[in-house]
């Protein structure tokens, strides 16, 4: 039961990766373009969700993996040594490993992007990197 739940954190997890990279583009694009626009709070929220997500996603995912390893081998500790009912728990870690990293690796490359793209002259970017870093008011 905890394997399911965990891997229904990792897909919610994963839509709200491609919900914030398309929303920070979205943003992102805007405050280049139209540098009046006060964006920086909305901005700001948008990279915090993305660095929660890559810092975070590879964990979740690493305790699906230990998880599901663990059940791979209390099957083989009761004496079912057969490879169909071993395959299965293995194969779920494998994919609570691969949830993981899908959400945390395109989290990260989006928040990278959106900060190495924001107009870096105005002062709402500025805001908006010390509310990413933690160091505003």
């Amino acid at each position: 039961m905890p394997g399911n739940i965990i891997q229904y954190l990792l897909y919610a997890l994963l839509a709200l990766t491609i919900t914030l990279v398309l929303a920070g583009a979205y943003l992102t694009y805007h405050a280049r373009r139209d540098r009046n626009l006060d964006l920086g709070p909305i901005l700001g929220a948008t990279l915090a969700g993305l660095a929660l997500i890559a810092s975070t996603a590879p964990y979740i995912g690493l305790f699906g993996t230990v998880w599901h390893i663990i059940q791979a081998l209390s099957g083989i500790g009761n004496g079912n040594l057969n490879v169909a009912a071993i395959a299965k728990p293995i194969g779920e870690a494998l994919y609570a490993t691969l949830w993981g990293l899908g959400c945390a690796i395109p989290a990260l490359i989006a928040h990278r992007v959106m900060l190495t793209a924001l107009p870096s002259d105005d002062a709402d970017v500025a805001g908006v990197e010390a509310a990413d870093t933690g160091a505003g008011a």
